[in-house]
């Protein structure tokens, strides 16, 4: 609020008291210059006192020694007025006033602005003490709506509902109404407000001694609720400040997971779809003490999808017990409700399953995007080593890595058994019968004397299964 001076039309003073200044002093009747100050006699020849007297389109005060005083606030019958530097009552118009000496200790302020209306009265705060607002047009023309208290002093700041204002450092805990700086005061509704804040309970490393809040129709901040806003979802915690990064909404024991994310501060709404973050020290507090981020994906109400597989714009993902989604390569045990029970990584030889073991292999690869499930036959890197798996392209367990013969190869949860290059062939035991595969892998069908790495010669079956074998040359 800037502050404002407007031009009043009134008499001039020396035009103004001319008539009572003639009068001579038996007689004196209304406006009369007394030793420097001007004094008003009513029809009974007695002076004015503690009360308004008007002149022209003017009223100007009087004292209670009767005299006119000027540039000050009055207080007139529960009432605060003010008038200007030529006594007369101001209207419709902002006055920044120095406070008094109590009220400069109170907060540190060492002035107040008020408004006074039509009437010349100060707009106050009702008889009931709540806080109400008043709407005054400022000097752009636009109208904004006011708070005053007791005294006609404009509030700012934090503001309660009794109109009073809220100082301190948890006054955005406290407080109801925003009201702005101490020259703006005007109420923010069906708005936003970043505002400074003192919080030493929040560790978080976004955290810039900022909140953002929202304020209603009615100036009140949302608080302790969850509210759409210009189509996307917004929660505020029990003093108004909205939720940002991790949030854990009470829900059912029997829930998948209780986590939602809110995204940064300046954004802080309802993330759904993709986000990648670190996860919160309730989710994955090894992950969050070393700032490992990982993927996540919401659901339309916001919900962390996790313990499954899920297809997402025709590509498949797997999510952990805690929303996390899974790169690389894993054996994955399910329920019946194909709720993933179990995830195991395969990052080295020692980590490959075997053939009889509980659950299925699936990669989650980068191609077409990070994460993905593969399917159809691939090549994957193991701690150095490049392996060639095949998963399967349909079905229920779509995905899986195949788990036994298949196309005239042999997999074990989808890893293809085949012969180094040195070795030629292979000898694999499989079902209790040996095999014999070659460098690609396949099997040996109907093969006589054909020699490994070691010069052993082989003859098999139709099946690949081995019939004769040995160092000789066989017939």
């Amino acid at each position: 609020m800037k502050k404002q001076k407007l031009k009043w039309i009134v008499p001039c003073a020396a035009a103004l008291f001319t008539i009572g200044a003639s009068m001579t002093s038996f007689a004196a009747q209304g406006w009369v210059e007394e030793n420097n100050s001007w004094v008003f006699y009513n029809n009974d020849g007695d002076r004015a006192s503690d009360s308004w007297k008007k002149s022209g389109d003017s009223w100007f005060y009087l004292d209670d020694d009767g005299q006119m005083v000027d540039n000050q606030l009055v207080e007139s019958d529960g009432n605060y007025y003010y008038v200007n530097s030529n006594g007369a009552m101001v209207t419709n118009e902002w006055r920044e006033l120095p406070s008094d000496d109590d009220d400069d200790d109170e907060d540190g302020q060492s002035s107040y602005w008020y408004y006074f209306g039509s009437n010349g009265k100060a707009y106050k705060a009702t008889n009931s003490g709540k806080t109400n607002f008043k709407s005054v047009k400022i000097a752009n023309g636009e109208v904004r709506d006011y708070a005053f208290d007791n005294d006609g002093r404009m509030l700012f700041g934090w503001v309660n509902e009794d109109a009073a204002r809220v100082t301190g450092d948890d006054a955005w805990k406290e407080g109801t109404y925003f009201l702005g700086a101490n020259n703006d005061g005007a109420k923010t509704s069906n708005a936003w407000k970043s505002i400074d804040v003192d919080d030493n309970d929040n560790s978080k490393e976004n955290f810039d001694g900022k909140y953002w809040f929202y304020f209603g129709a009615n100036g009140k901040k949302m608080k302790d609720t969850s509210k759409t806003i210009n189509g996307r979802k917004y929660r505020f915690n029990e003093f108004g400040a909205a939720e940002s990064e991790w949030y854990e909404k009470a829900t059912s024991a029997t829930a998948t997971n209780a986590n939602q994310y809110y995204n940064l501060p300046e954004q802080s709404w309802l993330a759904k779809g993709w986000f990648k973050t670190v996860p919160s020290e309730t989710i994955d507090a090894e992950a969050h003490d070393n700032g490992d981020e990982y993927w996540f994906y919401s659901n339309t109400s916001g919900d962390l999808v996790a313990s499954q597989i899920k297809t997402i714009n025709g590509l498949r993902y797997a999510f952990n017990e805690k929303g996390e989604m899974l790169d690389g390569l894993y054996k994955l045990t399910f329920d019946s409700s194909k709720k993933i029970t179990s995830y195991d990584e395969i990052e080295t030889e020692a980590d490959f399953p075997a053939v009889g073991d509980e659950g299925e292999v699936y990669y989650f690869g980068t191609s077409p995007k990070e994460g993905a499930m593969t399917t159809g036959k691939t090549t994957i890197d193991i701690d150095g080593e490049k392996y060639t798996y095949n998963f399967r392209k349909s079905g229920s367990n779509k995905g899986a890595g195949y788990n036994g013969i298949n196309d005239d190869s042999i997999y074990i949860q989808g890893r293809m058994l085949k012969a180094d290059k040195d070795d030629k062939y292979k000898v694999i035991e499989f079902n209790s019968k040996e095999y014999l595969v070659g460098t690609s892998g396949k099997l040996a069908k109907n093969k006589s004397n054909v020699q490994d790495g070691d010069g052993k010669y082989y003859k098999t079956n139709s099946d690949g299964t081995i019939k004769e074998s040995g160092y000789d040359k066989l017939k």
